[in-house]
C-alpha cells in the first residue's frame, strides 16, 4: 500500500525550530525574504546575530503553525497538579507514558516553551512534544542555496576557463581515467611533460601536480587503483 512509504518520524520541536532557522537563514541569504522582528521584543532587545534572529524567527513560525492548525503535534499530558510548585511550567506529575494529540485549542489556551517542548495549560500540561518530520518538511521545506557560478568571459560569453583547465580535461578523456581506471601518477606526469600550454612546455612540477589533480584523493596513497564502481 501507497501509506506504507509514509515518512513516520517525529521530530522534537527543538529539532523542527533547527530545521525551520536553517532555512530562515537560506532563504535571507538567497535574500528571498527580510527579517521579520518579533513584535513581543522590543527594538533594544533584539539581535544583530542574523542567527539568533533567525532562531527566533523559527520558533515563532513554528507556534503560528501549531496554533493555527497546519502543523499538528502530540504530547505526554499530565492532568494531575502538585503543588507547591516555583514557577509557571511547574505543578504537574504523572506525565502520560504514551503521547496524545495537542489541539490548536490547547496551543491558544495555554504557555508553550516551544524550545524545551513543554505546553502549560489550566487544566494540565504537555511535555516531550513532537511532531511528524514530513508536515515539517512540507511546511518549510529544504532550500537549496545556489552556488556561485564561474563569470563569464566579455569576449564569448562563455564560463571563465584557463588553458591549464582544457588541459585536465584533455588528460582524463585521452587517458581515459575513470573511477574505476585512476592510471599511475608517473605516466600521467610524463604525458603531462609532452603537452605545451600557449606554445610553452609544462614543467615537471607542473606536470606532477596536475596528474595529482585528475586522480581521486584515495589515489594518492599506493598508486594506481582499480576497482571503483
Amino acid at each position: 500500500m501507497l501509506i506504507d512509504r509514509l515518512d513516520r518520524t517525529q521530530w522534537r520541536l527543538s529539532q523542527a525550530i533547527d530545521h525551520v532557522a536553517n532555512q530562515v537563514e537560506r532563504a535571507l541569504a538567497r535574500e528571498g525574504i527580510a527579517s521579520v522582528p518579533v513584535p513581543t521584543v522590543p527594538p533594544w532587545r533584539r539581535s544583530e546575530n542574523p542567527q539568533g534572529g533567525a532562531a527566533t524567527q523559527a520558533a515563532r513560525e513554528v507556534q503560528v503553525a501549531l496554533r493555527d492548525g497546519d502543523l499538528q503535534a502530540q504530547g505526554r499530558l499530565s492532568t494531575t497538579q502538585t503543588r507547591p510548585w516555583t514557577h509557571a511550567l511547574d505543578g504537574w506529575d504523572l506525565h502520560s507514558g504514551h503521547h496524545s494529540t495537542i489541539t490548536p485549542e490547547h496551543w491558544r489556551a495555554g504557555r508553550a516553551d516551544v524550545h524545551a517542548g513543554v505546553l502549560t495549560m489550566a487544566e494540565g500540561q504537555f511535555i516531550d512534544i513532537r511532531v511528524p518530520r514530513f508536515m515539517v518538511l512540507a511546511i518549510w521545506p529544504v532550500i537549496e542555496v545556489p552556488k556561485p557560478s564561474p563569470a563569464p568571459d566579455p569576449a564569448t560569453g562563455e564560463p571563465y576557463r584557463t588553458p591549464y583547465m582544457d588541459l585536465l580535461d584533455q588528460a582524463i578523456a585521452e587517458n581515459r581515467i575513470s573511477m574505476r581506471d585512476q592510471g599511475k601518477k608517473e605516466l600521467l606526469s610524463d604525458w603531462f611533460r609532452a603537452q605545451t600550454v600557449d606554445g610553452e612546455p609544462v614543467s615537471q612540477n607542473l606536470a606532477d601536480a596536475m596528474a595529482t589533480l585528475i586522480r581521486l584523493p584515495a589515489s594518492q596513497r599506493g598508486g594506481a587503483k582499480r576497482g571503483w564502481g
